[in-house]
C-alpha cells in the first residue's frame, strides 16, 4: 500500500508555487515514533518527507506526506486521543489549573464584548475552560467531584456484553451519578453565561472519532460540562458570533482556508493559536503557518494583530497567537484598546 502522497498544491491557498526549503525536519517525537512503529515503516521512507514553502501565502508544508487514509489512521487510531487537549481538561478539573494562554483570555474579555462564542473541533484547547471558570468560580474539590461523576455517568451505560444483573446494577449507578451531577450544577451561582458553540467535522487531519479518555469522548464531556451546543460544520450556513476561536486546529484540517473564511464570515473577530515552526515541519503535521503568513492575510484584506508577544506567555515550542477580522475598523479599534 502506498503510504506517502505528493501534495503539489498549497494546502491553504491552492497555489502551485512551492519551492523546496533547506530546512530539515525536526527529529523524531512521540507521534513520529508511534507512526513508524504502528505502520511498520522505515527511517528511509519517513525521511522522504521534505519541507516546501508556498511562495504565495508563505506557509510551510511537508511534501510528500501521508495520504488521507493514513492521515485518518494517525489521528483516529495511532494517536486517537488528543493528549494535550485532555491534559488541559484534567489539569483544570483535578487541580484548578487553566490552560496556559498567558493573558489572552483577560485581554480579549476586557476589550471585546463577548456574548456569543464559538470554537472548532478541540474543546479543551481554547477558551471554553476560561469562560466556564469565570462563570462558576468553585474550589478544587467541587471540580474534582464533578469530573469523577461526569466520567462515571458518561461511561456507565457502556454495557455491551454485560449480564442482565450487571445491566440492572448499572442503571441504578447511572441514575445516582446523574442526580449527583445535577446537585452539583445547582450549587453554581446564577450568573448569566455566554452562549457557547462547538463546530465539528470529520477531517482526516484532526482528532475526532477516537478522542477519548476512560471511554468518554471529548465532545460528549464538553457538551455536559460547558452546556454548549455542538453543530456540524456546514460552510454555507450563517451564524453570528462575537468571537470565534481556532486553537491548534487550523493546521488539522485539509480545508484551512474554508474554515478561516467560515469563521470570519460569521464572527466579528477570529482568534487563532497554532504552530509557527521555525525549523522544518514536524512530520505528524502536513503544514505549518509562519509569521509571513499574517502579512499575506493582510494583503487579502484579512486584517490581523499578532498577539504572541503581548499575552505574556512562556512558550515550550514555537507557536503563534493572532486575532483577525474582515473589518479593518474592528482591528483598528481593538489595537487602540490594547495599546492605548
Amino acid at each position: 500500500m502506498k503510504i506517502l502522497e505528493k501534495y503539489n498544491k498549497c494546502t491553504f491557498c491552492n497555489s502551485k508555487k512551492l519551492v523546496r526549503s533547506n530546512e530539515k525536519n525536526p527529529l523524531n517525537n512521540f507521534y513520529v515514533r508511534a507512526i513508524k512503529s504502528d505502520l511498520n515503516i522505515s527511517n528511509q521512507l519517513i525521511n522522504k518527507i521534505k519541507v516546501y514553502k508556498c511562495l504565495r501565502c508563505k506557509i510551510k508544508l511537508n511534501n510528500p506526506w501521508f495520504n488521507k487514509n493514513i492521515s485518518n489512521k494517525i489521528f483516529s487510531t495511532i494517536y486517537g486521543q488528543h493528549n494535550r487537549s485532555w491534559e488541559n481538561l484534567l489539569n483544570f478539573m483535578n487541580n484548578r489549573i487553566l490552560p496556559n494562554h498567558g493573558l489572552l483570555y483577560d485581554l480579549l474579555n476586557k476589550n471585546i464584548k463577548i456574548k456569543n462564542y464559538a470554537e472548532y473541533n478541540s474543546p479543551f484547547m481554547g477558551l471554553f475552560l476560561n469562560f466556564y471558570f469565570n462563570e462558576t468560580r468553585q474550589n478544587s474539590k467541587y471540580y474534582k467531584t464533578l469530573h469523577n461523576n461526569l466520567i462515571n455517568y458518561l461511561s456507565s451505560r457502556q454495557l455491551a456484553g454485560s449480564s442482565i444483573k450487571q445491566k440492572i446494577l448499572s442503571e441504578k449507578k447511572s441514575r445516582n451519578f446523574a442526580i449527583k451531577i445535577n446537585q452539583l450544577k445547582k450549587k453554581l451561582k446564577h450568573k448569566k453565561n455566554i452562549i457557547k458553540t462547538l463546530f465539528i467535522d470529520n477531517s482526516s487531519l484532526g482528532w475526532g472519532l477516537n478522542d477519548n479518555h476512560k471511554s468518554v469522548g471529548s465532545k460528549t464531556y464538553a457538551h455536559e460540562l460547558f452546556d454548549l451546543q455542538i453543530l456540524n460544520l456546514i460552510y454555507h450556513k450563517k451564524y453570528s458570533f462575537d468571537l470565534f476561536g481556532i486553537f491548534h486546529s487550523l493546521d488539522h484540517t485539509f480545508e484551512p482556508s474554508k474554515l478561516l473564511n467560515f469563521a470570519l464570515k460569521n464572527s466579528k473577530f477570529v482568534v487563532i493559536y497554532c504552530h509557527n515552526q521555525k525549523n522544518g515541519v514536524t512530520k505528524q503535521h502536513q503544514f505549518s503557518i509562519t509569521e509571513d503568513f499574517l502579512r499575506y492575510l493582510n494583503k487579502k484584506k484579512i486584517y490581523n494583530i499578532n498577539l504572541t508577544s503581548i499575552i505574556d506567555k512562556s512558550f515550550n515550542t514555537s507557536e503563534i497567537y493572532f486575532i483577525c477580522s474582515k473589518s479593518k475598523r474592528n482591528i483598528i479599534n481593538l489595537k487602540k484598546k490594547i495599546y492605548g
